[in-house]
């Protein structure tokens, strides 16, 4: 065999994670040992003017071997590695798959603590929101649909505690992101069961992991510019969901206001003309922004007396029937 070839072949091996004996490789391309040695010295010196790859030569049991360095900075993979287990929207078998796919850009000490962690996980530290193992694909599918814009018809089962509807709805999807512990997908879903009436339709976002049934259209259809909801708009008007009207909402709010501020997408607080925090007579600051009704309503509740809606009347009045309907249970 052409020594080339022998090489390229052996080099191959090595970086593929094989270790290579010397007598064995004699024995493999019918040579002597002194021709497997000159390979790995043209090895060697390929290997030298790589930043990613060492050669290691075990003299006693006469093995050569590669190890390799971080292809991608560790502390980048671990930082990744942190937020997917803090999200939990993997399953665990997911989320191990994900975790050794990372793993391989990482050289093999740093690979023994990604594999560490994930080990401490399996003793019931890591609890998923979703037991279910297939978000990967989910995502994967609703990307080539949106890709070759595509129109679906579909069946979802929604969070209505009435039962979910069991209607098969006819959209368009139009974006796919993450937020939160889920992936959601914009969609335009059209008011009729048939492809049709593409004007009169209205921009909803879905859970990625309650789409129970899709089927792709051979037909598609374009969305309307004026009724256009892209992954930018929808995110710059959510907390938590991404339900109910777009509303422009005031509040007094009197708790830690950069925690607020942080919460609610693109508010703002109000200012004095001297460029000084305005604040009322109880202390409080005043927020305003624009967002989700439902979405607002939820953030309200969840602060308790540190926060008083100014307006919408429609959100005082949401968040006070709310209140009288919790007290009323006790």
């Amino acid at each position: 065999m052409d020594s080339n070839v022998r090489i390229s072949n052996t080099l191959f091996k090595m970086i593929c994670g094989g270790k290579i004996d010397t007598r064995e490789n004699a024995t493999l391309y019918s040579c002597d040992s002194r021709s497997i040695r000159r390979d790995m010295t043209t090895i060697h010196r390929i290997i030298k003017t790589t930043d990613h790859l060492k050669f290691h030569h075990d003299t006693k049991s006469d093995i050569y071997y590669l190890t390799h360095n971080d292809f991608l900075p560790f502390e980048e993979i671990l930082a990744i590695m942190k937020v997917l287990i803090g999200s939990r929207a993997f399953g665990k078998t997911e989320l191990n798959k994900i975790s050794g796919s990372l793993a391989e850009f990482v050289s093999s000490e740093h690979q023994e603590e990604i594999n560490n962690m994930m080990t401490s996980l399996k003793t019931g530290g890591y609890l998923p929101v979703n037991q279910d193992n297939d978000l990967i694909d989910r995502v994967k599918k609703f990307q080539d649909i949106i890709q070759n814009k595509k129109a679906i018809s579909f069946n979802y089962r929604d969070s209505n505690p009435a039962g979910h509807s069991h209607k098969t709805r006819i959209g368009l999807p139009l974006s796919l992101y993450f937020s939160g512990n889920y992936f959601y997908v914009i969609m335009y879903r059209l008011n009729s069961e048939k492809m049709e009436n593409f004007d009169d339709g209205i921009t909803y976002v879905y859970r990625l992991d309650r789409f129970q049934s899709i089927t792709v259209k051979r037909k598609s259809f374009e969305v309307p510019r004026e009724k256009f909801e892209d992954e930018e708009s929808i995110r710059n008007k959510s907390y938590r969901l991404n339900s109910g009207s777009a509303i422009s909402y005031e509040f007094n709010y009197r708790g830690y206001y950069p925690a607020a501020l942080d919460q609610l997408p693109n508010s703002k607080i109000k200012r004095t003309e001297s460029g000084k925090i305005f604040k009322n007579p109880d202390g409080s600051v005043v927020i305003s922004g624009n967002m989700f009704f439902n979405g607002a309503k939820m953030w309200v509740l969840s602060q308790g007396n540190l926060v008083t809606v100014k307006s919408p009347q429609t959100l005082i009045a949401a968040v006070k029937k709310e209140l009288q309907e919790t007290l009323d249970g006790y």
